[in-house]
């Protein structure tokens, strides 16, 4: 109580300080000449000491007033003739009006700040129930909530109010400074900005009153907190009754059920209309662009019902737990509980304190979603002619979207309510148990966690896309690419083990299988979030241009990868010749292939140049590789014996397939020797292997003919001189040389 206190005092002193300021700041303005211009004396000289909220002022202003409209119709009586002075003069009337209206609502509330009492506590004589002792605790929390308000709005209104102090001065100033030819134009700027800034003025006396109304409320705060203690007291000694707690839910319940049946009357209804409109609209074979806009806007008709009775549903349901709320705070109070009971209630008000958040933040996400589609409609409205059938469908249809926002409106207030009830139970409870250690601090974090994870970013499709759902998206997705890596990697190894698949094929299993479950994981996550599957047709369309500006190299390595997994002329593990270099291939990835060189190196190729260049498979059917060995012999030897010989080595030679059979070609008579080629088969899956095998031929040739004299032939040059003399030779002592 001590709190209340010092709090009431000190918004009382904060609320004197800024009413002097405002009056200080009003008794300082200038004297200025009014709409007919004629000089009115400075405030601060006429009433140095003036209330100008008091009642005696307000009438004072308020006659002043209405002599001055009086004279500004008779100006324009006088003005019919000149039609853009009779416009002016109007303008300024009607701001004047808006002036009048502000005065009215200052005396009213003046004359009843006047005449109201100061109440006292013993002045009342609350009926001992629950609800009564909700309705106290309620004043109390709205008291302060209205001064924050009053004097948000003051001060909001002392600024415009400087702002356009500082705007008359400013046009004063330029007509002093003005010229005869511009000086009716300054004068009428400078009347204009009078005007404004008069209205404000009367702005700020009105939320000034308005601020001393909430503060003489919030100075009932210590009548309402006595109020409370002793009602709590009544309640305790076994007063209370707990039937008038429950007679407004049972009030909000038959209203409820009134408005579900009247919904679901008018649901078959709307749902017999948006049949024949799609019925009319599939029989009409080029259907008009009007017939298409009344069934969308029967079908949202139809929705906004069917929120409506969600709605209502939802309420009946929640206060079915309300009721139990109220009674276990009337048995609460009344001490008439066992300890298995209290926590019982704890849990119960837990569970009803999140579930009533929940459902705030589902209305609100709810609200704002329809606030859009109800900007949406309006200027499909306007966009046809008044006497439009198509307008008056949707005009009906803007009209029960109105009535279901009225009724969001409606359960947020009221779930507010039933949150600071909640709320208060549990404060309670948690006072009379004591229990305040660690299940109670980690009850607020759990709590707060789920209020942070039930927090509703946006609405897609009438779903709310919450934290928690985004969250659950991105973890689903991410344990999805985990769990694609590893069952793909599964399968890869069953194709390779137990299926006896080649690496190939194994590989294109794998890669395959892996899109496919990251695809599914994808979109489970994306039905998670609630996420339209439709809009894939959208991001389709924004997929391709993105393809068609930056990204078409990528993709077109992405389809290259595909076509090479499904067509295979090249697979894992094969061997293959690309611009001259030979290399293994070790993985066709999604956007490039990786090759093992024969010396060692990694080579990473797009996957868009296997089918666009040439590239030699050396494994693509099988292993099988011709290859030929070469050796010439010198001119003289025995040819055909020659060539039966090099027939003997390849037929000795383990590693020459013998089908197909080898082919040794006597291939020419060379500078120097008689040239033999030798063709033959092998199985190898590398150049390396095939160079091995044609090594070991060579050797073995060379050792045959040399068993059989057969000279293998070297390369010669015959060098001719042609000299008219001899050529003298001299041999000439190299030791006598150096000495010399």
């Amino acid at each position: 109580m001590n709190t209340m206190q010092y709090f009431a005092r000190q918004l009382a002193l904060a609320c004197l300080l800024l009413s002097v300021v405002a009056l200080g700041g009003s008794l300082r303005a200038s004297a200025a000449p009014d709409l007919f211009g004629n000089t009115q004396p400075e405030v601060a000289d006429a009433l140095p000491e003036a209330d100008p909220t008091s009642p005696a002022q307000i009438t004072r202003r308020a006659e002043d007033l209405a002599a001055e409209r009086a004279k500004l119709a008779l100006q324009i009586q006088q003005q019919a003739e000149d039609p853009a002075k009779g416009a002016l003069l109007a303008g300024m009337d009607e701001r004047l009006g808006q002036i009048e209206l502000l005065l009215k609502a200052q005396l009213d509330l003046a004359e009843l700040l006047t005449l109201q009492p100061e109440a006292r506590a013993e002045d009342y004589q609350d009926e001992p129930s629950v609800f009564q002792l909700n309705t106290l605790y309620e004043q109390v929390a709205s008291a302060g909530a209205a001064i924050r308000e009053q004097q948000a709005r003051l001060q909001a209104a002392r600024e415009r109010l400087q702002s356009l102090d500082s705007r008359v001065r400013e046009t004063r100033a330029a007509l002093a400074d003005a010229s005869k030819k511009n000086r009716a134009q300054r004068e009428k700027a400078v009347q204009s900005a009078e005007l404004a800034a008069r209205e404000v003025r009367e702005q700020v006396y009105l939320a000034t009153l308005e601020l001393t109304a909430a503060q003489r409320k919030a100075g009932l705060v210590e009548s309402l907190e006595t109020r409370i203690a002793v009602l709590r007291d009544r309640i305790a000694h076994g007063d209370s009754t707990i039937d008038s707690a429950i007679a407004p839910l049972l009030e909000r319940e038959r209203s409820l059920e009134r408005t579900k049946a009247d919904a679901e009357r008018r649901l078959a209804t709307a749902d017999m209309r948006l049949a024949a409109a799609k019925q009319r609209y599939a029989k009409n074979p080029q259907p008009p662009a009007e017939l298409l806009t009344v069934v969308e806007a029967l079908t949202a008709y139809r929705d906004a019902i069917g929120q409506r009775i969600s709605l209502a549903t939802s309420e009946l349901e929640r206060l079915v737990s309300l009721r139990d709320i109220w009674r276990h705070w009337d048995a609460l109070l009344r001490t008439s509980y066992t300890e298995e009971e209290l926590a019982s209630w704890q849990e119960l008000a837990a569970n009803q304190l999140s579930d009533t958040r929940l459902n705030q933040a589902l209305r609100q996400g709810e609200a704002t979603d329809l606030e859009l589609r109800l900007q949406s409609l309006e200027t499909r409205i306007s966009q046809f002619p008044k006497d439009s059938q198509t307008r008056l469908v949707l005009e009906e249809t803007g009209q029960v979207m109105h009535r279901l926002q009225s009724d969001l409106g409606v359960a947020e207030r009221l779930l507010a309510a039933d949150i600071r009830l909640i709320e208060r139970f549990d404060k309670d409870l948690a006072e009379l148990t004591g229990n305040v250690g660690l299940a109670q601090i980690l009850s607020k974090a759990w709590n707060s966690s789920m209020a942070v994870w039930n927090f509703e970013i946006t609405t897609i499709d009438d779903a709310p896309f919450t934290v928690g759902s985004l969250i659950l998206g991105l973890l689903l997705f991410v344990v999805g690419l985990w769990a694609s890596r590893l069952g793909a990697g599964a399968i890869g190894r069953v194709a390779v083990g137990r299926l006896k698949l080649d690496a190939g094929a194994a590989q294109a299993i794998q890669t395959f299988s892996f899109y496919a479950m990251l695809a599914a994981f994808t979109m489970l996550a994306l039905r998670t979030i609630h996420f339209p599957l439709t809009a894939f047709a959208f991001l389709g369309g924004a997929l391709a241009i993105g393809i068609g500006f930056g990204s078409q190299n990528v993709m077109n390595n992405f389809i290259s990868g595909l076509i090479l997994m499904l067509e295979r002329p090249v697979r894992a593990q094969d061997v293959v010749e690309i611009d001259g270099a030979h290399g293994v291939i070790q993985k066709i990835g999604p956007r490039s292939t990786q090759i093992r060189s024969t010396d060692g190196r990694h080579i990473v190729v797009p996957n868009s140049f296997f089918l666009e260049s040439n590239v030699v498979n050396w494994t693509l059917s099988d292993d099988l590789m011709r290859t030929k060995v070469s050796v010439g012999v010198a001119y003289g030897s025995p040819t055909r014996q020659v060539k039966q010989l090099i027939e003997e080595v390849i037929e000795a030679e383990p590693l020459v397939l013998n089908t197909p059979p080898a082919n040794v070609i006597f291939d020419a008579f060379a500078d120097n020797s008689l040239n033999f080629d030798v063709y033959f088969w092998v199985t190898a899956r590398s150049p390396m292997s095939v160079r091995d095998v044609a090594s070991r031929v060579r050797f073995r040739i060379d050792d045959v003919l040399r068993e059989h004299n057969i000279t293998i032939a070297f390369p010669q040059r015959d060098v001719h001189l042609n000299s008219g003399s001899p050529i003298e030779v001299r041999i000439v002592n190299d030791r006598a040389k150096d000495q010399s």
